[in-house]
């Protein structure tokens, strides 16, 4: 649901600009170029720490305390940004059984329950249904913090169809760890690019990082096509896009498959999303069609976009499918990035 802008959700967030310090985490647009670079190195450190049984990592953020504030069920972003905290040293508080269960259910909008999580911990990740409810949630903590001398920050972990910054630095690390350089690439998005706010935040932020001869294509239905804002956004930074219905006009030179499932629930008629979700379905047959060298990716949780269980079992061994990388790094770059904004890594 997207609701009309107040004042609060017309905060325009800092700028990294090279120091993570004390910043709120709401949108891609926050990073440039040296910001992402830091970051993945950072996150490749943390990967390298971990895999090696570091115990120094628990020093970095030893009596820092993260709440977790998921209006929206989750699993992999919500555990892995508590398993970070909890490898960095820190402590993790939440809801008791989700916030079904909360002050929201009784009445309490997000001004008050931020502001009182935020009395409570020092970094607050906020999943929410509304557009742009990270930006509410980090306007009023701010004003939290002028008034108690605090400093908590608010970390988004997707806000509605939005934008979703964690998941796009994850997926960009990914394919700049496997590919060994994000340059001269042809990244193909397929599926609902209108309300996968996954694909919103990693096509912005591939603009963001100024790709040399990178190329987006973009593959889904004619009305779940990326929005206006988004297409605006890249051909304000000239980044080249292709837009098609066909899967075949691209799969075959392309260097990244990324993957997201079509919504059937957007769909007013059923018929309607009957002629088209076959189209956007991935199967063995389906990369078989795809470079030896190509990537498949996918946000996951995945449901019939990729066929069958008997699809998933083969697909999982294929060597171009990387999702179960993209989620182990997940962790990895939610702990670069919850020291980094803590303060505890420069």
């Amino acid at each position: 649901m997207t609701l009309p802008l107040n004042n609060a959700q017309r905060y325009v967030p800092e700028a990294i600009n090279g120091d993570f310090r004390g910043k709120h985490i709401v949108t891609v647009e926050q990073f440039a170029p040296d910001d992402m670079d830091s970051l993945f190195k950072s996150a490749a450190r943390m990967r390298t720490r971990v895999q090696r049984g570091d115990r120094g990592l628990v020093d970095l953020c030893l009596g820092k305390v993260m709440a977790t504030l998921f209006f929206e069920a989750s699993t992999r972003t919500d555990m892995s940004f508590q398993a970070a905290m909890l490898r960095l040293g820190g402590e993790v508080i939440s809801t008791s059984g989700g916030v079904q269960f909360s002050s929201v259910y009784k009445g309490e909008n997000l001004a008050d329950t931020v502001r009182a999580v935020g009395c409570y911990a020092d970094v607050v990740v906020l999943r929410h249904p509304e557009v742009r409810s990270s930006y509410e949630a980090a306007y009023y903590l701010d004003r939290l913090n002028e008034r108690l001398g605090t400093h908590p920050v608010v970390v988004s972990g997707g806000d509605g169809v939005g934008e979703h910054p964690t998941q796009a630095l994850l997926d960009l690390f990914t394919i700049a760890d496997i590919k060994g350089s994000l340059d001269n690439l042809k990244i193909t998005l397929v599926g609902d690019l209108l309300y996968g706010r996954t694909v919103h935040s990693l096509a912005k932020l591939i603009a963001l990082h100024g790709a040399v001869n990178t190329t987006l294509a973009f593959v889904s239905p004619e009305m779940l096509k990326m929005p206006p804002a988004v297409m605006s956004f890249l051909k304000s930074r000239d980044i080249a896009v292709y837009e098609t219905q066909q899967l075949d006009e691209v799969i075959g030179d392309s260097d990244v498959i990324y993957w997201t499932r079509i919504q059937e629930e957007r769909f007013p008629l059923r018929a309607d999303y009957e002629a088209i979700a076959d189209q956007f379905i991935v199967t063995p047959a389906t990369m078989a069609r795809a470079s030896d060298k190509a990537i498949l990716m996918h946000p996951l949780p995945r449901k019939h976009e990729m066929g069958t269980q008997a699809d998933h079992d083969v697909l999982d061994a294929d060597q171009r499918s990387v999702y179960f990388q993209q989620m182990a790094n997940g962790m990895y770059m939610r702990m670069a990035l919850l020291a980094k904004v803590l303060g505890a890594e420069r």
